[in-house]
């Protein structure tokens, strides 16, 4: 009997990879989440899912521009400043 259940638990998972999307579990303290339900909002997203891709996007973007020696600035008005992300 076990080795049926392990047989299938392997066959679901074998599925879950071939499939277009992968499933991801996470966990948020609360107001990590609440911050990323008012994000969900602010930026029209359907899903948790989509905010994070989102988030992931321009995360990869700003990489991307900082390793080709780019530099990040704040523009309003007359005012420039210098942005430093360190991680």
């Amino acid at each position: 009997m076990a080795a049926a259940v392990g047989t299938k638990a392997r066959e679901h998972i074998e599925a879950r990879k071939s499939s277009a999307a992968t499933r991801l579990q996470l966990e948020f303290s609360q107001e990590a989440y609440e911050r990323l339900l008012e994000l969900k909002k602010v930026t029209g997203s359907r899903t948790n899912a989509e905010v994070i891709r989102k988030a992931l996007h321009i995360l990869d973007w700003v990489l991307a521009k900082k390793r080709d020696n780019y530099q990040l600035q704040l523009v309003k008005d007359d005012q420039v400043r210098d942005v430093e992300l360190v991680m």
